[in-house]
């Protein structure tokens, strides 16, 4: 092993799972499955991670599946660098194909000197790598490219050249080598071939499970013929994925038919290949007759011969198995096995001294083969709620005829019996029936579930702060790396980080194509809606960083978007949803809403918008008005539960979901609320003033645009976390402390939000995302401080209510000498009003009387006149008598 690799690796293992250098290994390492600290590794090789928890657990990795990113850029480890000394210098002209095949693929470099070159692979836009290349018959070639794969996409190889009906043969190999071998394993890639050739194995790489080797085949008959000896065996040793086992016994029915003897071998699963299995040490003559063993099954030509092959193995007289994606039973009549072998003269006591033809032809005749399901289900892993104290077993329903398969849950009351399973079955799957027994089922469980992995579950969509991961749909984020959903609807985000999402209310269509982004947008943005919608658009990205600023920083405020009709804030908020991938939407009515409903918008999106649009209502319509409260958001603005329920069981629990997502809200009336609300909101304000047919052509493309060219947004947004938070956590607070000097902002709340959100117009900057240049950040950020000093005028005013309520006592206060509403009289230094009183002398002047049940809501927050007392009982200078009046209270 590379010196400096095996440093790297010891350490990574010290320091990320607490391993303890013990001599000759490496122990007391955190297992990456079990999480126990009984792993160990050798200390001068370190490949294989082994826990030492062997009935428990037993799990071996290899070092790349732990730390990925120590094997992606070759040459940066192994090229020669500019002004190396001599000594130092690799003498071999490979530097970096030698490393990646000795260090990567756990090749022995003397076995295979001179059968690759190093070269090099350049694609524009991309960039270039080195590459390890091995020619191919025909004059083409194949070539590994070696530095950051992932930047290619799919591609991780390049062909170059035809090479259909030929296989790649290790250079050692003549025609008459491989005859003399007796048998030619056929294997897919070049380095499966290698790897099995380090194990005395002839095998050769067809390079495609689609490719039918057919001219190889027959040069290789030519060269058996001309030896005067028989052809040898063909193994087929394709991958144990469906593809593989797919054109397995596709080739081997052609090879049959052109006189070839065939027999299959398979790993298991699927999930590692020939040269994973000799780098896991696991290519010894007891794991190659297990290969072996899985081959004969699926070569199989009927059920009872599948059966026969398992019982041969494991002798167990019931047991279920899979043929043609159907579930078969086998059992063996011990009384009828005794009957058939007595009748051919033999004693049946020992099975193992009987000949062996005369035992298949007994066993044939007492096994009985049974189908007891149409369909394969398979159970691929456990889930579980435990805020609802629900769980699911996740299944796989394979059908015989070719249909994509079908997945879904079922719950352990629809696995506890035959008849429970039998109806889920049906309801999930299309024409499955299960035929079984409830003995039946429960052998089948034992044997699927026994030892079943667990997925970790969250139930919405967005971030998750305990994985430290993004989910969106079929994508997610960790640590900036992007990963897809695999085959079984959940996330391997790495070692004991399997997660899924159960929500399926919001659904995000975004586009993983980084090629396929254009940011005409920003332009389009901009024109049409100048800074104002730039503000917004950084509102939005700060969105999509919410639960971690509020980790840092305590809170993340709420943004208002208001403005008269056709200003365009509908075009505007369903376009920043389309830069997350969700198309067709810009928000919910709380007004129209239940409370559960409410509850469940918010609670069902992470580092995601919750945007309330249409909200206002007349002030005078009472019923509606009081569906709503906006006081409800306060705990919002920190992350903390907007409403709490009950769980449904016996106890006393509660479920408080926290607020993970940011607050929009959008109306074309300006929110009103008490100052603790005002003070939570940064403010924009729309109008039509400035629309023109080039602003409106501007909207317009910004309507049409597609999710595909603009939902790589929230993916660069995830991927940059790291440095999008550490430049908003500094500037915001250093925005914070000067916009708190700032002599007409007064509410320390109001700098700090507005702080932020200037901060997080830098990341749109040069120093961010690079979406626009220096000068518009500028603008931007002018904009917001104007932003900050409006919300703090409009907090030093009043309540319009309020503001109504004292234009109409100013008004009627002026008709007259004497006073009409303050029971102190004029001049005094307070003000004593009487509601009733108001009530009736608007009633008397045809003025229009505010609600005095809302009203008595604000008046307590005057500021005109300060509120001083309620219902405090006076001396009437306006009643005869000077009677007693219970009257609010004011400074004058």
């Amino acid at each position: 092993m590379n010196s400096s690799l095996r440093q790297d690796i010891l350490a990574r293992l010290q320091r990320d799972y607490d391993a303890q250098e013990r001599g000759a290994y490496l122990q007391k390492v955190r297992c990456p499955s079990c999480g126990k600290r009984e792993a160990y590794i050798a200390a001068d090789a370190p490949w294989m991670l082994k826990c030492g928890r062997e009935n428990n657990c037993g799990e071996q990795l290899h070092v790349k599946s732990l730390f990925p990113e120590l094997f992606e850029s070759w040459s940066e480890r192994y090229a020669p660098r500019p002004g190396q000394p001599a000594h130092e210098a690799p003498a071999s002209a490979t530097p970096v194909a030698d490393g990646y095949l000795r260090d990567g693929r756990g090749f022995d470099l003397e076995r295979i000197q001179g059968w690759y070159t190093q070269e090099s692979y350049w694609k524009p836009q991309i960039g270039g790598t080195a590459t390890v290349r091995f020619p191919l018959p025909g004059g083409a070639y194949w070539e590994r490219l070696l530095d950051k794969p992932e930047r290619f996409g799919k591609q991780k190889a390049n062909f170059v050249g035809r090479f259909k009906g030929q296989w790649w043969c290790p250079p050692v190999f003549t025609a008459a080598d491989l005859v003399e071998a007796g048998e030619v394993w056929i294997v897919e890639g070049i380095f499966d071939a290698i790897a099995l050739y380090h194990h005395g194995i002839a095998a050769v790489s067809a390079m495609s499970c689609s490719n039918y080797p057919d001219a190889a085949l027959e040069q290789l008959a030519d060269a058996a013929h001309q030896a005067g000896t028989s052809r040898p065996t063909l193994v087929w040793a394709l991958d144990g994925n469906r593809a593989g086992q797919r054109a397995t016994t596709k080739w081997v029915e052609r090879a049959r038919a052109a006189g070839w003897e065939c027999k299959a071998a398979q790993i298991h699963g699927g999930k590692h290949d020939w040269n994973d299995a000799h780098q896991r040490g696991e290519l010894t003559e007891q794991h190659l007759a297990t290969y072996r063993h899985h081959g004969a099954l699926l070569l199989a030509p009927t059920a009872m011969a599948k059966a026969l092959i398992m019982y041969r193995r494991s002798e167990r007289r019931e047991f279920w198995f899979e043929f043609k994606r159907q579930l078969w039973w086998w059992k063996l009549d011990m009384d009828a096995f005794d009957r058939s072998v007595r009748a051919e003269g033999a004693d049946g006591g020992d099975q193992q001294q009987l000949d062996p033809v005369l035992r298949d032809a007994a066993l044939e005749q007492a096994g009985n083969v049974k189908r007891i399901c149409t369909c394969y289900p398979t159970a691929l892993y456990y889930q579980a709620n435990s805020v609802t104290d629900e769980s699911w077993y996740y299944y796989r329903v394979e059908f015989p005829d070719g249909r994509p398969p079908v997945k879904n849950t079922f719950s352990g009351g629809q696995l506890a019996s035959a008849s429970e399973y039998k109806k889920r079955l049906l309801g999930v799957a299309p024409g499955a029936v299960w035929t079984g027994t409830s003995q039946q089922l429960d052998t089948l469980l034992q044997d699927q579930i026994g030892n079943i992995k667990t997925v970790e579950t969250i139930d919405y969509i967005g971030y998750s702060k305990e994985h430290g991961a993004y989910v969106f749909g079929d994508l997610a984020v960790a640590g900036g790396k992007l990963h897809k959903i695999n085959s079984e609807d959940f996330f391997e985000l790495g070692p004991r980080k399997q997660l899924k999402t159960l929500s399926q209310s919001v659904v995000l269509h975004i586009n993983p194509d980084r090629q396929a982004y254009q940011t005409d947008w920003t332009r389009q943005l901009m024109g049409a809606f100048g800074t104002k919608g730039v503000t917004a658009l950084a509102y939005w990205l700060g969105s999509l960083l919410a639960e971690q600023i509020r980790a840092d920083m305590g809170s993340y405020p709420f943004l208002e978007i208001v403005g008269e009709a056709g200003a365009g804030k509908s075009t505007l908020i369903e376009f920043l949803w389309k830069l997350v991938g969700r198309r067709d939407y810009e928000g919910f009515d709380p007004s129209k809403a239940t409370m559960p409903a409410r509850s469940r918008n918010f609670a069902q999106v992470s580092n995601l918008p919750v945007v309330l649009i249409e909200s206002d209502r007349d002030q005078g319509d009472g019923a509606k008005q009081k569906q709503f409260d906006w006081d409800e958001l306060k705990t919002a603005f920190n992350g903390r539960s907007i409403r709490a329920r009950g769980v449904k069981n016996s106890g006393n629990d509660t479920y408080e979901p926290p607020f993970r997502g940011s607050i929009v809200i959008s109306q074309n009336a300006a929110v009103q609320a008490g100052e603790a609300i005002q003070t939570r909101i940064c403010h924009l304000t729309f109008t039509r003033e400035g629309q023109n047919q080039q602003t409106k052509a501007l909207a317009e493309a910004m309507e049409k645009a597609e999710l595909e060219q603009v939902s790589q947004f929230v993916l660069d947004v995830a991927t940059r976390e790291a440095q999008l938070l550490e430049l908003i956590t500094q500037r915001g607070r250093h925005y914070a402390n000067q916009l708190a000097e700032d002599p007409d902002i007064k509410v320390l709340r109001i700098a700090k939000c507005h702080g932020q959100l200037m901060a997080l117009v830098d990341c749109l900057g040069p120093n961010g995302l690079g979406l626009y240049p220096a000068q518009v950040i500028d603008m931007t950020k002018g904009l917001v401080l104007q932003m900050a000093r409006e919300r703090q005028q409009s907090i030093n005013a009043d309540h319009p209510l309020v503001a109504e309520f004292w234009e109409a006592f100013d008004y009627l206060e002026g008709l007259s000498e004497e006073p009409l509403l303050n029971h102190y009289g004029k001049g005094a230094e307070q003000i004593a009003i009487n509601l009733k009183d108001f009530e009736r002398r608007c009633a008397d002047y045809k003025l229009r009387v505010p609600e005095i049940r809302e009203l008595k809501r604000y008046l307590r927050s005057s500021k005109t006149r300060k509120f001083v007392d309620a219902n405090r009982t006076v001396r009437s200078q306006i009643r005869l008598g000077n009677a007693s009046v219970k009257c609010w209270i004011f400074q004058a």
